[in-house]
C-alpha cells in the first residue's frame, strides 16, 4: 500500500481516458527512450537500406493465363474430363497445381532441352533448385487471371522461364484430356466387342423360337393378339357410350319425377326444336305482358295471347316426352350391342390362352435382345463422342499475354528499399525502446516510484545540465553552489518543496530533526542534505547539517574545509559541539563536519553522547539535518534513524534500483525510523509526470536562471 507524506494510505484517484488506455505511459516511455530508439532505428534503417541497394539486380517477367469462364461447346456431348467449376476454390486449386513439383519437373525438362541447345552444362537438379525460387504464381484480384512471375538476373532468361511455364501448364491440361480420352476409348472398344456378340446371340435366339413356335406377327405383334387388342378397344368404346346414354336418361327421369321446370329439362336435352319453341314462348310472354299492362284481363287480345302461350307450352311438353322416349330406346340398343361385343371378346380370349406359354417365352427373349441392343447403342454413341473430343484438344485455360523482356530491373527499387528500411528501423527502434524499458529496473518519476516502491516522491529534484553548470564560477560548479547562484531556478524550487514537506509533514509536532539517507552510494544524498540546509537557511531558518558519513566525508569536499575537530571528537567528549561548528560561507547554515583524520570502529552513534548531541541541537536549531551513510552499505545508519523525527530516502532517477529503494525503506522502518518519503534526485525533464512535485517540464516560464 502506498503512503502519503503524513503516513496515511493514499486513495485511488480517478483516471482519464488516456491513462486508462495506457497512452500516457506510452508517451512517457517514448520520451524516456527517444535516443535509444532513434539510434537503433537509424542504424537498422541504414544497414537495411545499404543491404537492399547493394544486391544484384533482378528482372521480373510476367505471363498471364486465364481460366476460361466460357467454354466453347462444339459438340453437345459429355466430356471425359469435365470442365472446371467457376468458383474461387477452383482457381486456388489451379494455382496450387502451378506450384506443384510435378509441373515444375516438366518445366525443368523443357528448359533443360532449350539450354542444352545453347551449350550449357547445367544439370537437371541444379536447374530445379534454381527454378524453385524463381517462379511466383498468384491470382490477380478476384478475377480468373493467374499471373506467372519469373525472376532472374538475366532479363531474357526471366522472359523464357515465364513463357515456357505458361506453355507447359496449358500443354499439361491438353495432354491430360487426350490421355483420359484415349484410355476411355480403349476400354470402350473392348466393351463394344463384347456387347456386339451378346446382342447378336440374343436376337438370333428370339427369331429361332418364333419360327419354331409358329407365332406369326404383323409389324412385330402376333395376328391373334392384334385382333384381341382391337376388340378390347371396341368394347371399351361401347361401354363408354352406354354409360353416357344411361347417365343422360337417368338424369331426365329424375328431373321429370321431381317436377323440375321446363327450363331445366330443356337445358338438359339440348334440343334445337325445344330451343326454338322456347324462343317463341318468350316472345309470346313478352306480348302478353304488354297487353296485360294496356287492357283488362277479359279483353279479347289478352285472352288470345294466353291461349297461344298455353299451346306453345303443350308443344314443348310433348317434344320433351318424345326426346326422353328416344333416349330410353338408345340406352337399350347400346346395352344389347355391348353384350354382343363382350361375348365375342370372351371367345377370342379363350382361343389365345392355348398359345400363352409360347408367347410369354417369346416376349422374354425379345426383351432381353432389346435391352442388350440398347446398352450396345449407348456405348457406341459414347465411343463416337469421345473420339470427337480426342480431336478437339481443348483446355480450361488460355494464354492472355506472353511475358516481355523487362527493360528495367524489378529490384532493388529505391522507394521500396527506403520504405522497408524505414519500417524495419521504426519497428526495431520501438522494440529496442520497449526492451530497454522492460529491462530497466530503476524509477524515472513519481508515478513509477509510487507504483513500484509503494512510497510517494515527496520531491522531484531536476538534474542540472552541463551547459547551465558551466555558466557558474569555477568554485561554485556544484549543485549547492548552483542553488545559491540561481535562487529562482527549478532546481532551487524543488529543494524548497522538499523543505516545506519536511517542516510541515507532522501536524501534532514540529519536525526539527530529519535524517537523509539512500540505498546505495552515489545517489546524491549529501548533495540533497547540503542543498536542503542552504535553502532552509535562505528561508530564514536556523539550520545545521551533521555529517554522519564517517567514510566519505563528502561535506568537507563541498565546503572545501579541513578540520581537526569534528563529530567524533564531540561524541568522545574531547571538544564541545559549538567549537566544532563550521559556518557555510554561502549561507547562514551551520555544518558539523567529520575531522580529516576521523574514523572509529566504535559504535559512537548508538551512545548516550549522540542522544545528548541531538537533544542539544534540537534545542538550538529550527532544523537539524543528519547526513547519513547509505543504509544498505553501512550499519551505523540503522542506529542514526532512531534519533530523527522523520527520514527521507534519496533515490537517483534512472539509476536507483526499485528493489534497493524498497529494501532501504523496509530496513529503515525496521530500525525504528519514520520514513517520510523518497526524494527523487537527478530527474530529467522528459521523464517527469504530473505526479512529480514540480512539473517543471511545462512550467519553464516560472523559473529563471538569472
Amino acid at each position: 500500500m502506498s503512503k502519503d507524506p503524513g503516513g496515511g494510505a493514499s486513495q485511488g484517484q480517478p483516471q482519464g481516458l488516456a491513462e486508462m488506455l495506457g497512452v500516457t505511459a506510452l508517451l512517457a516511455m517514448l520520451r524516456r527512450r527517444m535516443w535509444v530508439m532513434l539510434l537503433v532505428g537509424a542504424l537498422v534503417a541504414g544497414g537495411m537500406f545499404t543491404f537492399l541497394q547493394t544486391r544484384t539486380p533482378e528482372y521480373n517477367s510476367t505471363a498471364l493465363v486465364m481460366i476460361n469462364p466460357r467454354q466453347t461447346q462444339v459438340t453437345n456431348n459429355q466430356e471425359v474430363v469435365g470442365s472446371l467449376p467457376r468458383d474461387s476454390s477452383t482457381i486456388d486449386s489451379e494455382i496450387e497445381l502451378l506450384r506443384s513439383p510435378a509441373l515444375m519437373s516438366e518445366l525443368v525438362d523443357a528448359l533443360g532441352m532449350m539450354r542444352r541447345q545453347g551449350g550449357s552444362t547445367e544439370s537437371h537438379d541444379e536447374m530445379a533448385d534454381q527454378i524453385a525460387g524463381a517462379i511466383e504464381v498468384r491470382r490477380r484480384g478476384m478475377t480468373y487471371v493467374i499471373e506467372i512471375n519469373a525472376k532472374s538476373t538475366d532479363p531474357e532468361r526471366s522472359q523464357l522461364i515465364a513463357n515456357t511455364y505458361a506453355d507447359v501448364y496449358i500443354a499439361s491440361q491438353v495432354n491430360a484430356r487426350i490421355d483420359a480420352a484415349q484410355n476411355a476409348n480403349s476400354w470402350l472398344a473392348r466393351r463394344l466387342a463384347e456387347l456386339r456378340e451378346d446382342v447378336q446371340r440374343k436376337e438370333s435366339a428370339a427369331e429361332t423360337f418364333r419360327v419354331q413356335s409358329g407365332l406369326v406377327a404383323a409389324q412385330g405383334t402376333p395376328l391373334q393378339e392384334s385382333g384381341i387388342q382391337q376388340m378390347q378397344g371396341t368394347v371399351l368404346s361401347a361401354q363408354a357410350d352406354l354409360a353416357g346414354a344411361e347417365a343422360r336418361y337417368r338424369q331426365l327421369r329424375e328431373m321429370q319425377e321431381s317436377g323440375a321446370s321446363l327450363e331445366s329439362i330443356s337445358a338438359a336435352l339440348n334440343s334445337e326444336t325445344i330451343r326454338t319453341l322456347r324462343d317463341r314462348e318468350a316472345e309470346i310472354a313478352r306480348r302478353q305482358t304488354e297487353l296485360e299492362t294496356r287492357y283488362l284481363p277479359n279483353h279479347p287480345a289478352v285472352v288470345s295471347v294466353r291461349a297461344e302461350r298455353e299451346d306453345i307450352e303443350q308443344q314443348i311438353q310433348r317434344e320433351v316426352a318424345r326426346l326422353v322416349a328416344n333416349l330410353g330406346n338408345e340406352v337399350s340398343v347400346a346395352r344389347a350391342r355391348l353384350r354382343q361385343m363382350e361375348a365375342s371378346l370372351h371367345t377370342a380370349t379363350g382361343d389365345l390362352s392355348n398359345n400363352s406359354t409360347a408367347s410369354v417365352r417369346l416376349r422374354e427373349l425379345e426383351r432381353e435382345a432389346a435391352a442388350s441392343r440398347q446398352v450396345y447403342e449407348s456405348y457406341l454413341q459414347r465411343y463416337q463422342e469421345i473420339a470427337d473430343q480426342d480431336q478437339l484438344n481443348t483446355s480450361d485455360a488460355r494464354l492472355l499475354a506472353y511475358a516481355r523482356v523487362p527493360r528495367a530491373p524489378s529490384s532493388p527499387q529505391l522507394r521500396i528499399s527506403i520504405a522497408i528500411a524505414i519500417a524495419l528501423g521504426l519497428f526495431l527502434g520501438l522494440a529496442a525502446g520497449v526492451i530497454a524499458e522492460v529491462l530497466d529496473q530503476s524509477v524515472k518519476n513519481a508515478d513509477e516510484l509510487e507504483a513500484k516502491v509503494g512510497y510517494p516522491a515527496i520531491a522531484s529534484i531536476p538534474t542540472i545540465s552541463k551547459r547551465m553548470m558551466r555558466q557558474m564560477p569555477p568554485a561554485e560548479r556544484h549543485p549547492s553552489g548552483y542553488l545559491v547562484g540561481r535562487p529562482m531556478s527549478a532546481f532551487t524550487e524543488a529543494l524548497r518543496v522538499l523543505r516545506t514537506v519536511i517542516v510541515y509533514s507532522k501536524l501534532d509536532f514540529s519536525v526539527r530533526v530529519v535524517a537523509i539517507t539512500s540505498a546505495v552510494p552515489d545517489e546524491g544524498k549529501t548533495t540533497v542534505s547540503m542543498c536542503l540546509a542552504r535553502v532552509a537557511a535562505m528561508s530564514g531558518q536556523r539550520v545545521i547539517v551533521v555529517d554522519c558519513d564517517l567514510r566519505k566525508q563528502s561535506i568537507n569536499d563541498v565546503l572545501d574545509v579541513e578540520t581537526d575537530v569534528g563529530i567524533l571528537q564531540v561524541l568522545a567528549g574531547e571538544a564541545p559541539w559549538r567549537s566544532a561548528i563550521v559556518k557555510d560561507p554561502n549561507s547562514d547554515a551551520h555544518v558539523l563536519p567529520v575531522a580529516t583524520s576521523g574514523f572509529t570502529p566504535r559504535d559512537v552513534f548508538g551512545s548516550d553522547a549522540m542522544a545528548r548531541l541531538v537533544t542539544d541541537l534540537r534545542a538550538h536549531y529550527d532544523l537539524v539535518i543528519l547526513d547519513c551513510a547509505p543504509i544498505l552499505a553501512v550499519a551505523e545508519t540503522r542506529v542514526l534513524v532512531k534519533h530523527a523525527d522523520t527520514v527521507v530516502v534519496v533515490a537517483r532517477a534512472g539509476r536507483s534500483a526499485v528493489g534497493a529503494v524498497r529494501t532501504a525503506i523496509q530496513q529503515t522502518e525496521a530500525a525504528g525510523g519514520k520514513v517520510l518519503g523518497v526524494a527523487l534526485n537527478c530527474v530529467l525533464p522528459h521523464w517527469q509526470s504530473y505526479a512529480d512535485s514540480l512539473y517543471f517540464y511545462q512550467s519553464k516560464s516560472y523559473y529563471s536562471v538569472s
